[in-house]
């Protein structure tokens, strides 16, 4: 898997490329290990996550094709690549050593252990350098002191040279083997730590939604991902938990469903400003709740007559109420707010989700845009605000969870920048610092349409939509099934909006169809303009969004968020 995953068996480039490539290889003998118990599988978990580590390291520094290399060999700082290839060189000799894997990290071969082997199998392949002795390798060290960057073509050949003898290991002491969990945590640190600090949270995100993708909906492989991430990567942790909590709700049958009294609030625990007790007045209000206070409640309004409806209507309320409790704390990268519960309105016909607001007030993203007493907000404050909403999407859909509805509207500040900007102005001058408004910290909202990914029998559209037909894709408004790349496409549109500083709305007409929409106004005529006012890469992103198609697959969909991610937080203002 790791292989396929990045290429490196073929066409591998340079020396580092090939230590990358035998690294990969060798961890591949480990994690192909199969009929293990419960435990040994923890562990060998453990090792599947560090090998997932390095491989997307690899790839996302293009080690394979020579991109690394390159990078090492530009003079910035010569040292760096002596230190790549002395990691590299030890996490092979380490995964290949056989002395070493004996001794130091409790491995025994198979049919020679004791009565205390656990059952845990995996294969090692002896390569040359696992036979070094102490003088060749003090030989290979002084000639890369000597020679720089470059590397003794003979050492090379040796090490290229493998002998190809292989054997089955047993764990037979897992207190020694917790040694190579922690030798092999500490090469991949080294390695991300070779570059700046500013792009190992990508780094990071990647390989934690490459291990989420790999398991897909398998429960088991989200467990051991839970249990072996315990206490070592917590966000990790949080996300297959996360997700494993989701699937459990999707795979529960509507008829054994049973709503979670503990999320139900009391209508009368609300108390709602009287502008906002009139039926269909609004979508979403501030309210105060008896013991959370400051709340955000988002309507959906509701057919009481249709009873099929409103059950299906009830569990996505009890299922999003679950999903998003806690979320802030547990999965802080979907940057929403916790979920207090859900009401049923039945005055108004309405259900309403509960969320636990940060103040008292609020804006949204469109009113912050179309407001003429705001200016512009800088550059840097914009990139930023484009960077944290691809990181929460790509984390939504991490959990295989579709939002639906991601748009201006659905995308929110606390406390509202009109109240903060008006207190400023009071007592100050109104000065167009005091006009900018504070986007620092974006809550997405609008979850009311959401839905898992594959799940199409409770796709409940909601009587009242958060999201104009203008900021969907052409291929959901033709009613194909929803996917991930329809909410690439709407994200797409939102950064569009962000760079110009300018609502979608202003630009569109009621006759145009919506493939005229993207293709004439929106790729031919607003894309390109981007430039001039954000950056080409920032207008490369856009593009990226919106070229997004339903013929993409969920990985493919994965991996075109991980590029949008990573270019929007490699953009320097």
């Amino acid at each position: 898997m790791a292989a396929e995953l990045i290429g490196t068996t073929i066409g591998v480039v340079g020396f580092i490329g090939q230590l990358f490539d035998g690294c990969v290889k060798a961890y591949g003998f480990f994690t192909t290990a199969a009929h293990l118990d419960t435990d040994s599988q923890r562990l060998m978990c453990k090792v599947c996550i560090e090998e997932m580590r390095l491989v997307v390291w690899g790839r996302e520094w293009g080690v394979a094709e020579g991109r690394l290399e390159a990078h090492l060999d530009s003079g910035y700082n010569p040292q760096l690549r002596a230190l790549a290839t002395q990691i590299l060189e030890e996490l092979h000799t380490t995964v290949t050593d056989f002395r070493k894997l004996q001794e130091r990290y409790g491995l025994v071969e198979a049919g020679g252990g004791s009565a205390s082997v656990v059952g845990m199998e995996a294969e090692a392949l002896s390569t040359s350098t696992s036979s070094e002795t102490s003088s060749n390798k003090g030989a290979r060290a002084e000639a890369r002191r000597l020679n720089g960057s470059r590397t003794n073509s003979a050492t090379e050949r040796s090490w290229r040279k493998e002998i190809g003898l292989r054997t089955k290991w047993v764990v037979v002491d897992k207190e020694k083997f917790t040694n190579l969990l922690k030798d092999l945590k500490d090469f991949n640190d080294g390695l991300e730590n070779l570059f700046p600090p500013s792009q190992l949270p990508s780094l990071q995100r990647a390989w934690t939604h490459q291990l989420l993708e790999t398991a897909q909906r398998d429960l088991a492989q989200l467990s051991l991902l839970e249990t072996a991430s315990t206490g070592i990567y917590p966000k990790l942790e949080a996300s297959a938990k996360l997700k494993k909590l989701r699937i459990n709700l999707d795979s529960a049958p509507q008829a054994a469903f049973q709503p979670t009294f503990a999320l139900r609030v009391p209508r009368p625990a609300l108390t709602i400003r009287h502008s906002d007790q009139v039926q269909g007045s609004t979508r979403r209000c501030h309210a105060r709740h008896e013991a959370a206070g400051d709340v955000v409640v988002e309507w959906v309004d509701y057919d009481r007559e249709a009873i099929v409806e409103r059950v299906a209507h009830v569990r996505r309320m009890d299922d999003l109420a679950r999903v998003m409790h806690s979320a802030s704390s547990r999965h802080p990268d979907l940057h929403s707010f916790d979920c207090v519960g859900y009401t049923d309105d039945a005055a108004c016909s309405r259900y309403g989700l509960v969320y636990k607001a940060p103040a008292s007030s609020f804006s949204t993203l469109h009113a912050l845009i179309v407001s003429p007493d705001l200016k512009t907000p800088d550059l840097d404050a914009r990139v930023r605000l484009a960077q944290t909403l691809a990181v929460a999407l790509w984390s939504l859909h991490s959990l295989d969870w579709l939002h639906k509805s991601l748009c201006g509207a659905n995308i929110l500040f606390f406390p509202s920048a009109f109240s903060t900007s008006a207190g400023e102005t009071s007592a100050t001058s109104p000065t167009a610092a005091a006009l900018s408004p504070d986007i620092a910290n974006p809550f997405l909202s609008g979850f009311d349409a959401s839905r898992p990914d594959l799940d199409t029998a409770l796709s409940v559209a909601p009587r009242n939509p958060s999201i104009a037909d203008l900021h969907r894709h052409p291929a959901a408004l033709r009613g194909l099934p929803y996917c991930k790349p329809f909410d690439i496409y709407s994200l797409g549109l939102v950064l569009l909006e962000i760079g110009l500083w300018k609502v979608l709305q202003s630009y569109y007409k009621a006759h145009y169809s919506a493939d005229r929409w993207r293709d004439r106004v929106v790729l031919a005529a607003l894309v390109p303009g981007l430039g001039s006012k954000v950056g080409g890469r920032y207008r490369e992103v856009v593009e990226m969004c919106l070229r997004a198609g339903d013929e993409m697959s969920s990985a493919e969909a994965g991996k075109l968020m991980e590029t949008v991610v990573m270019t929007l937080e490699s953009i320097r203002v």
